[in-house]
């Protein structure tokens, strides 16, 4: 019987094929790692978004209800002078501490502990009158996704997460 020198083809192949199998392992593990992120973006920003709704609901509420009487409620803010910017426009309204524009909406019901737990900034609002007639008023909120830390005392930076704003114009009767 005669001995061939073998040539290793077989252990070639193999090595190359566990080298084309661990990069597709690694594809697949960032593939799926980077679809988590985008779900856990999609859920921030879907619960930042009803906070946000909840927040403009409750200041169009409270302004409809100063409408019907002033004990009620609380009243928007006077229509601009001509040539000025509304306070809604202006970031410093919303990021300096205290402002008296500003309402702070909670973000749980009553007896609600878990929200309060899971969300640590509460949705914000301010209304004002768009015309110095007091009947169109315009409502903005910005809601928080439990990502944004709570104010601090003396923090007047912007909050840094997840942010949703939504405004609405309103018409009394």
């Amino acid at each position: 019987m005669t001995r061939r020198a073998q040539q290793g083809i077989v252990l070639a192949v193999a090595l190359i094929m566990l080298a084309l199998l661990s990069i597709l392992a690694g594809i697949s593990i960032r593939g799926a790692s980077s679809a988590e992120q985008v779900a856990n973006q999609d859920r921030l920003k879907a619960l930042a978004q009803q906070t946000a709704e909840a927040a403009l609901r409750f200041c169009e509420q409270q302004v409809q209800a100063n409408a019907a009487g002033p004990a009620l409620g609380f009243a928007p803010e006077d229509a601009p002078a001509a040539g000025a910017r509304y306070s809604w426009e202006l970031l410093d309204n919303w990021d300096r501490q205290p402002s008296a524009r500003l309402r702070t909406v909670p973000v749980k019901a009553a007896g609600d502990t878990e929200a309060a737990a899971y969300f640590t900034r509460p949705a914000e609002c301010m209304s004002q009158y768009l015309t110095p007639g007091r009947k169109v008023f315009v409502t903005t909120a910005r809601g928080f996704g439990p990502d944004v830390a709570a104010r601090k005392d003396k923090d007047n930076m912007p909050p840094k997460g997840t942010e949703v704003w939504l405004q609405s114009v309103v018409t009394l009767q």
